[in-house]
């Protein structure tokens, strides 16, 4: 039998082509779970030129995916950083499942806009990526909580951190400061949650190999006349040469941590922050 049949899992950042939340998607539906799944409508400028080129359907084929595996699948589009809208995709899971036993928080904010030194990073860009990386975290959390709660049969809360929720790097100042939140945040939930067996961890890749939009790749690439593509596979490579294990993380790798920690092997594991980043940090 699956290790977990039978298991509700609400899922976000769950469209992406090759990203983690597909992966985890499929990693949980695999294991038995039904999955609710949720992203934000997304114009073709915010999308990987592959997405765009295979005309990639995001949450509603993630579905299709979820549903020939036998399990059960609701795609819901979700603007996390509407705190209404969070409720909303909460409530609207409870609605259709009765319960959530795993909240997965994956979504993050586009990167790119954020790359430049503190001194030129807009007040805007800094509020959009704590809201998208941190305070949604937080809000999804407090609203799945109470449910798992009110159930009284505990439950599973992972966060998708970073690398640079550990260790800053230069013209990073926003989406570093988001994801060292997200790990005091899991600390703190984790402790509030404790007494009602519900566990609260985190995952902290390193780079990974999924084609997610950046925008200052995409300009990086322009300015050096070349695809984004092509810009995105001499990251990998320079970054692959720098990772002890001789590669950087698939979405696969992410997905197979978050499986473990939504399951019973985990139960006594809570407030962690777990690197996978083929060694590249080891705190």
């Amino acid at each position: 039998m699956p290790g977990l049949d039978g298991k509700i899992a609400l899922i976000t950042g769950a469209g992406g082509m090759r990203g983690v939340g597909r992966a985890t998607v499929m990693k949980l539906a695999g294991e038995g779970s039904d999955i609710a799944l949720s992203d934000v409508r997304r114009e073709a400028s915010d999308l990987p030129p592959a997405e765009v080129r295979e005309e990639w359907g995001g949450i509603m084929t993630v579905s299709e995916e979820v549903q020939a595996l036998g399990r059960t699948a609701l795609p819901i589009y979700c603007d996390l950083s509407d705190p209404e809208q969070i409720e909303g995709m909460v409530e609207e899971t409870i609605e259709t499942f009765g319960r959530i036993d795993i909240l997965v928080n994956n979504a993050r904010a586009i990167i790119g806009k954020d790359k430049v030194p503190v001194t030129d990073l807009d007040k805007e860009v800094w509020d959009h990526f704590l809201s998208i990386n941190t305070t949604a975290v937080f809000l999804a959390s407090k609203f799945v909580a109470r449910h798992m709660i009110a159930a009284g049969n505990g439950g599973r809360i992972i966060n998708i951190a970073s690398n640079a929720g550990k260790q800053a790097s230069a013209n990073g100042a926003a989406y570093s400061a988001s994801k060292f939140a997200v790990i005091g945040l899991t600390q703190a939930v984790a402790m509030d949650l404790a007494p009602h067996n519900i566990t609260v961890n985190a995952v902290c890749p390193g780079p990974i190999n999924t084609d997610r939009m950046s925008y200052w790749e995409r300009d990086q690439a322009a300015e050096k006349g070349i695809t984004q593509e092509e810009f995105r596979s001499q990251i990998v490579e320079n970054s692959s040469q720098n990772t002890p294990l001789g590669r950087i993380a698939e979405s696969q790798d992410v997905a197979n941590m978050v499986s473990f920690l939504a399951g019973e092997d985990s139960s006594f594991i809570t407030g962690q922050a777990y690197n996978v980043n083929g060694g590249q940090l080891f705190h």
